[in-house]
């Protein structure tokens, strides 16, 4: 106020505030406090707009290797359908991991920024690097909130891929007691992100809370495991799943279906094909579904949880489903667990019958099959970090439909039937890993 008025002092003495050819006192001073309103509005707006907006994260730094000492062979010439490019080189799990200690395969690190817009509505954006990409940051979640009811909501943009229990935070290692999800599971559907929209309706039935939530979308997924990438596009993704909870028990269940298309053109030209072989493989509008079951049961010092999904592509594909039994018990800051995976793809006969080599390697080295024991432990360094140590040990990777059809029969430790077997068929992959949350 004493700037106020000292401004009307000196407009009065220079003579502006004049009764006959300027506006009155009454006036400026009206001026004036709509000039100091629209100061106050703006000191306002800028103190509330750093108190709408939230920022957090999360990081791992994990080493992992497995004890497999072997190269792989490859006892069909080169180039052929059914030869192996990866001929020579060590056995890998999943792709990526080898007997050679890995800094990267594990360790990442996410930030996402919160901003609420007004009382209903809020923008959501998450940064992810992953070691295995050489820490190159890509948008990871992108997408509005909007609250059409006080039970409704609606997002749209990038969202993960809600078609597994830990799916919404399978990148925040601190959100589960494994220093790696079970690839038994996690390893099926090879991706965790769609462009698109959900609708959740929350609501209670007695002593029962739910979220039941409808999502459509699409999807580009690049496979950089043959010569050459190829982009598997998924379009009109759709589908449904309910998650609920009763005291210390929640549940989940999911249902989701797609049209998968791909070009495997590219595959021949990488390997010098003069005549289509690879293309004749490619996918047109393939139906494509998946369903997910599971259930948690954590008082906070006893756990328990379990966990089933599949996935029945109608192309060369072969149907595949994986699951999970963990358990595990808190002793103060320790927590030792183990888990129990399987996993199996299906019955194959019809595309070996269709006389295409392609579709036959393909289908014969995504054949998938194999058990596992997880033992860990977990202890809880302080709140919001924490360190894990892990052992999983796989068997039973090969049945006599494998070793018939020529299926490959290592299960996730090689994706070519050519490599030929692991000469310790009880591989064992180690983990250590520190989470941590801010």
């Amino acid at each position: 106020m004493e700037l106020r008025y000292g401004l009307l002092g000196a407009l009065a003495v220079s003579g502006v505030a004049n009764a006959s050819d300027t506006a009155s006192l009454e006036d400026l001073e009206q001026r004036l406090s709509r000039l100091e309103s629209q100061r106050q509005e703006s000191f306002s707006s800028t103190t509330d707009w750093t108190d709408r907006v939230s920022i957090n994260g999360f990081m791992t730094y994990g080493l992992t290797r497995h004890d497999v000492h072997q190269k792989q062979g490859s006892p069909v010439p080169v180039p052929n359908p059914g030869s192996n490019p990866d001929a020579g080189q060590r056995f890998t799990y999943l792709e990526r991991v080898t007997d050679e200690v890995s800094h990267r395969e594990l360790s990442r690190a996410g930030i996402q920024f919160n901003a609420e817009i007004n009382d209903k509505t809020s923008a959501v954006v998450q940064l992810l690097a992953r070691g295995r990409d050489n820490y190159d940051a890509e948008v990871q979640w992108a997408y509005i909130d909007y609250k059409l009811l006080p039970s409704v909501t609606w997002r749209g943009g990038r969202l993960m891929l809600p078609n597994s229990m830990h799916s919404q935070y399978l990148n925040v290692g601190y959100a589960y007691h494994w220093a790696a999800l079970p690839s038994e599971v996690y390893d099926i559907v090879p991706f965790d992100t769609m462009d698109g929209m959900d609708l959740t309706w929350r609501f209670n039935t007695g002593t029962l809370s739910h979220e039941l939530s409808a999502f459509y979308g699409s999807l580009d997924v690049p496979d950089n495991t043959l010569p050459a990438t190829v982009i598997y596009k998924g379009r009109d993704y759709a589908g449904v799943n309910l998650r609920s909870r009763w005291g210390d028990l929640s549940t989940y269940l999911s249902y989701s279906h797609a049209k998968l298309t791909a070009d495997l053109s590219p595959v021949d030209a990488a390997l010098g094909f003069p005549t289509p072989v690879f293309a004749t493989a490619s996918i047109d509008d393939a139906s494509i579904s998946g369903t997910s079951v599971g259930f948690t049961y954590d008082n906070g010092s006893f756990m328990l949880m379990a966990e089933r999904s599949d996935l029945d592509p109608k192309a060369w594909f072969p149907y595949r489903w994986g699951g999970y039994v963990s358990t595990g018990y808190r002793f103060g800051k320790w927590m030792p667990h183990v888990t129990w995976g399987a996993t199996n793809s299906g019955d194959i006969s019809s595309v070996l019958t269709n006389a295409s080599l392609a579709d036959d390697g393909l289908a014969l080295s995504n054949m998938i099959r194999g058990k596992s024991w997880t033992y860990g432990l977990r202890y809880e360094v302080a709140s919001g970090i924490d360190l894990k140590f892990e052992a999983q040990r796989f068997y039973d990777m090969s049945n006599e439909k494998y070793d018939r059809t020529g299926s490959n029969v290592n299960g996730m430790f090689s994706s070519s039937p050519a490599a030929g077997p692991l000469e310790d068929d009880h591989p064992t992959v180690y983990r250590i890993a520190v989470d941590v949350v801010f």
